[in-house]
């Protein structure tokens, strides 16, 4: 198979985007909210409320790994732990460096082709199946807000910009999925209209040569469509626990940075700001969110933590929950699509 090319200047340049970004607005937002002194709070830390979240972001890591391996155990296809860690690193790193988080899941559709054989319909349609579980996870803790809201009495007024962005996203969010749920029963009526533009846009020769390959792989999605029987029911409730598990980790991760701060605010208020901030962000255009992400939180958890050390919680929480995937994962990047290719080289010569 030809290999990949990975365009790294072209990820050298979204990361510098990102990194910018937050520093320019944290920046911004020191000046704003008069925070010089912010890292007297950094200090303050206690660092177990630091190894809770590192915790926290490794167990989200494994969770990622563990649902790729049951969802290919649908289609009883064979991963081994290791190799499912290494797609849900190499995936979390890509989806971190690529606007709306894009990039991961074609990275690890190619990864499966090339080190496991996985044909690509058979690997588009179990990482469909695993898309739309955590649609369904994410669309059951949307439906818990007013839940929290009525059962634990508390009020949180947002402001009309923030509420704006929550709409805008909810849609943007709503839509998105409606096109995967499409993509995964009307299969068949996609890929013949994809054919038809294919056909008219490219020379014959080509638009043949890509139209089978888009049958072949068709073909092999539906096939795996037909082997999802009520014998595996189970895996598919294992993959919806799994993945529930890592959004809750998720949001924890913000109720214990705000306790290693001081704050001492419900578990469940910041829960659900949390829910309303990840709603309001996720599909804003920039790598990672960087810039509109540092802003909703100032915004969002202003009434948790006083100004200063909330720049602390801003860094740590875009720390532990963006740039640490881009840290760690650039290890398994490099591994994969560098070291792996300096040794074939070499094997070669």
């Amino acid at each position: 198979m030809e290999e990949k090319k990975i365009n790294f200047k072209s990820i050298g340049r979204n990361i510098l985007i990102s990194f910018s970004l937050t520093i320019l607005v944290v920046f911004v937002l020191i000046i704003l909210f008069k925070g010089g002194n912010f890292l007297d709070a950094f200090f303050e830390i206690k660092p177990l409320y630091l190894i809770i979240s590192f915790a926290l972001v490794g167990l989200s890591w494994l969770l990622e790994a563990f649902q790729i391996l049951y969802c290919a155990k649908l289609l009883s296809i064979n991963l081994s732990k290791r190799e499912a860690i290494n797609l849900a690193l190499i995936g979390n790193f890509f989806s971190a460096v690529t606007p709306f988080a894009t990039g991961g899941q074609p990275l690890q559709m190619y990864l499966l082709n090339k080190n496991s054989n996985v044909e690509y319909g058979e690997s588009a349609f179990f990482l469909l199946v695993k898309e739309i579980i955590a649609f369904i996870v994410r669309i059951s803790l949307i439906i818990a807000i007013p839940i929290f809201i009525t059962f634990f009495k508390f009020e949180y007024t947002l402001p009309k910009g923030v509420n704006l962005a929550i709409d805008i996203g909810l849609i943007v969010y709503l839509l998105i999925s409606i096109l995967i749920v499409l993509a995964l029963f009307q299969t068949r009526k996609i890929a013949d209209f994809i054919k038809k533009i294919i056909t008219k846009i490219l020379p014959l020769k080509i638009s043949t040569k890509v139209n089978e390959e888009i049958d072949k792989n068709v073909h092999l999605f539906e096939e795996g469509k037909r082997s999802l029987d009520k014998s595996k029911i189970n895996v598919l409730l294992l993959i919806f626990f799994l993945n529930l598990i890592q959004w809750l980790s998720s949001l924890f991760l913000p109720v214990v940075l705000l306790r290693g701060l001081g704050s001492n605010s419900p578990i469940f208020s910041i829960i659900f700001v949390t829910i309303v901030f990840l709603i309001s962000v996720v599909y804003v255009p920039t790598p990672g969110t960087s810039g509109a992400a540092e802003i909703g939180i100032a915004f969002l958890f202003s009434a948790f933590l006083p100004r200063q050390p909330l720049i602390v919680f801003i860094l740590l929480w875009r720390f532990f929950y963006y740039y640490l995937n881009i840290i760690i994962g650039s290890f398994f990047v490099f591994k994969e699509f560098i070291s792996k290719r300096k040794k074939e080289k070499k094997k070669n010569l």
